[in-house]
């Protein structure tokens, strides 16, 4: 049998670890890369496993991948974040697909559980990613959420999404920890929209907005999720107007940095106190 390895990148993420972990033992190996972890990832993951990589931590955790991957030394490459698990279901069909060697790239959909219960529409519907392939048969760059690319010719197969042969995703917690990771996620993609020349306008803010609400909520049924539905459709909203204030933020203070300003003016202030004071 060829070889499978697990491979996970991690920051501060010792609630989750263990439960992911526990579901990977099937692997040949199991390979995490940190990034800078403040709690008990690491402790937790050396229990399952000794090859643990350090990764400086920087805001785009999943143009990190490509680190991680290289790191691996199976001939499979399982791609799977700390708050995901894997069925058993899933793990005996993705072993058989490896002895009968006729694909290169498995995509599997997602079960993603969102502030609480089982997202089915809203965008986080049965959504199918390659996150199992044959090594080299992925090619990683640096664009945020469309980081992995396939390569010419690569045969890929779909797992169907029936009963239980996806990944179990516990996203978001609720709506607090949906922010703290929308703050990370709208900085690097100003920075990539910067990168791109993309201009600021008013009119593509709005039309961004009303385009990823009515997406959302209408087009992708998220009426159909009851309130989480329109909150998850209305935060995703505010993702795409955040975006463009920052890249607005961006153009607006290339020559002189917000901080750089600020000091001029509080040096000003001490100025007019003078050296004596009062």
């Amino acid at each position: 049998m060829p070889k499978i390895s697990g491979v996970i990148n991690t920051r501060n993420e010792e609630q989750n670890i263990r439960f992911c972990l526990e579901t990977l033992q099937w692997c040949d190996e199991i390979i995490i890369v940190d990034m800078e972890s403040e709690d008990k990832t690491v402790e937790i993951a050396r229990e399952y496993t000794d090859k643990i990589f350090n990764h400086p931590k920087i805001l785009a955790f999943d143009i990190a991948r490509k680190y991680a991957v290289e790191k691996a030394t199976g001939d499979w490459i399982l791609l799977i974040d700390a708050d995901e698990m894997v069925p058993k279901s899933l793990a005996l069909i993705l072993k058989e697909i490896v002895s009968k060697n006729q694909v290169d790239i498995v995509e599997i959909s997602f079960r993603h559980y969102i502030m609480g219960e089982w997202i089915r529409h809203s965008g986080w519907g049965y959504t199918p990613l390659p996150r199992f392939f044959k090594r080299g048969k992925i090619v990683f760059c640096e664009t945020i959420h469309n980081y992995m690319k396939k390569t010419d010719n690569a045969i890929t197969f779909r797992v169907e999404p029936q009963n239980e042969n996806c990944l179990f995703h516990f996203n978001y917690i609720d709506s607090a920890h949906f922010i703290e990771k929308l703050n990370r996620y709208t900085s690097i993609e100003a920075f990539q929209f910067y990168k791109q020349q993309v201009r600021f306008s008013y009119c593509r803010l709005i039309k961004a907005a009303v385009g990823e609400f009515y997406s959302r909520f209408i087009k992708m049924r998220g009426y159909k999720d009851g309130f989480r539905g329109f909150a998850l459709s209305l935060m995703m909203s505010f993702y795409r107007v955040l975006s463009y204030i920052k890249l607005w933020e961006k153009y607006q203070y290339k020559e002189e940095p917000v901080k750089e300003k600020y000091d001029k003016i509080k040096l000003e202030l001490l100025k007019g106190w003078g050296k004596k004071g009062l």
